[in-house]
């Protein structure tokens, strides 16, 4: 069995999928493909491929989020059809585990940053149980909106050669977290 983790568009570059498959009492990166076009069009006929290729897999990792409202509902929404739909387990996490802790765009000159550093992995039932609001939640991982007069440098995004699942957890819903406008 195996896992995928999708790494989806957040700064304009392609969208990134890893398969994972469990050797040595760890998840090795074994495939990774790109998704170029738009994720709205491709996301459905990779994993019809996958299926056809004989990749069957039992956990789905994505990124919830900061970063693209499309990317981000598309990517949660394929999830959790395929949660209902097949019993795939789902497990999310925030991007700057991906992006060396980067900047994200947000808007304009505004870009997310995180500004802790402590690694988050699984609640514990008291925070599942506590209810938080997006920005609640976002201020307790360090996720903040700044405004850059030049541009920051930016990492980009890549799928790690070994996933750790302590990153992830059930918390699935997105990171919206810009202000109306």
């Amino acid at each position: 069995m195996r896992k995928i983790l999708i790494l989806p568009n957040l700064t304009g570059n392609p969208t990134l999928l890893g398969i994972y498959a469990k050797a040595e009492e760890q998840w090795n990166l074994i495939e990774s493909r790109q998704i170029q076009n738009p994720l709205s069009d491709n996301l459905v006929p990779l994993f019809m491929e996958l299926r056809q290729q004989g990749i069957i897999f039992d956990s789905l990792y994505f990124v919830r989020g900061p970063g693209s409202f499309m990317a981000l509902k598309l990517i949660y929404l394929f999830a959790k059809t395929l949660e209902i739909a097949q019993n795939i387990k789902l497990y999310a996490t925030h991007a700057f585990h991906f992006n060396g802790n980067s900047p994200i765009k947000a808007y304009g000159n505004c870009y997310f940053i995180k500004e802790n550093m402590k690694r988050e992995g699984a609640t514990s039932k008291e925070q599942n149980s506590k209810v938080q609001t997006l920005e609640e939640e976002a201020k307790e991982i360090g996720i903040t909106l700044q405004r850059f007069d030049t541009p920051p440098p930016i990492q980009p995004f890549v799928l790690p050669s070994v996933l750790e699942p302590m990153l992830f957890n059930t918390q699935l819903k997105p990171l919206y977290l810009l202000p109306p406008v």
